[in-house]
């Protein structure tokens, strides 16, 4: 892969996140199309300033995700609405194309597998714990239970918990980050963050069902 599709966003995709988009403009509708009939990925790269819509193109990262198109609604408004996945970390290398929307030359970026057993040990139980309490919380089961078992997949896994409140520019740093265990240290703040949280929710989820149980008794 030489060249890419660029898709703007506020937001960081991480390899194997799910993230729905709706397309309403009109590049990007061009750029949904082509990628669809060619079985193309494009890739998402986040805004460092700027906005999503409108004709000035704006300041992104040069590390960003390729994105794979999973699922595709075409609506009767026009609107494209499309599921897809993260794929693979890459490094823009140079814009080669700004109409009607941005092409570049890349490089695709590869895991730099680092080994510490005991992180990557205690990294692993707190998901597990996080998970646990969330399915309580939740009253749900999580479809999918598996630790990543990988340090570079777990740091992952544990960034798009915190996707939608966590700072952008901290998850960005993370993005770039290609040691597998210095992604996982810097994922800590996070982890600290989400199982307190997720505890306290899954408690008073329990103490709702205790109480709902006595006053049906």
């Amino acid at each position: 892969m030489n060249t890419l599709k660029l898709f703007p966003l506020s937001t960081v995709l991480f390899p194997k996140m799910t993230l729905p988009l709706q397309i309403f403009e009109e590049r990007y509708k061009q750029l949904v199309n082509e990628c669809i009939e060619e079985d193309e990925v494009f890739g998402v790269v986040s805004i460092k300033s700027g906005n999503e819509v409108g004709e000035i193109i704006p300041e992104i990262y040069k590390i960003g995700t390729t994105a794979k198109i999973n699922k595709t609604l075409f609506d009767r408004t026009g609107m494209i609405l499309i599921e897809t996945i993260g794929i693979q970390r890459f490094e823009i290398l140079d814009i080669i194309s700004e109409e009607p929307y941005l092409t570049a030359k890349i490089k695709l970026l590869n895991e730099i597998n680092t080994v510490n057993d005991k992180i990557f040990s205690d990294v692993s139980e707190a998901y597990k714990e996080f998970i646990r309490f969330s399915e309580i919380a939740s009253g749900s089961f999580a479809i999918d239970k598996t630790t990543p078992r990988h340090p570079g997949e777990l740091a992952d896994s544990i960034a798009v918990k915190a996707i939608t409140f966590w700072d952008k520019k901290q998850l960005q740093k993370i993005l770039e980050e290609l040691d597998s265990i210095n992604r996982l240290k810097a994922i800590k703040p996070i982890m600290d963050t989400i199982l307190p949280y997720a505890e306290k929710e899954a408690k008073e989820k329990i103490r709702k069902l205790k109480a709902e149980s006595s006053n049906l008794n």
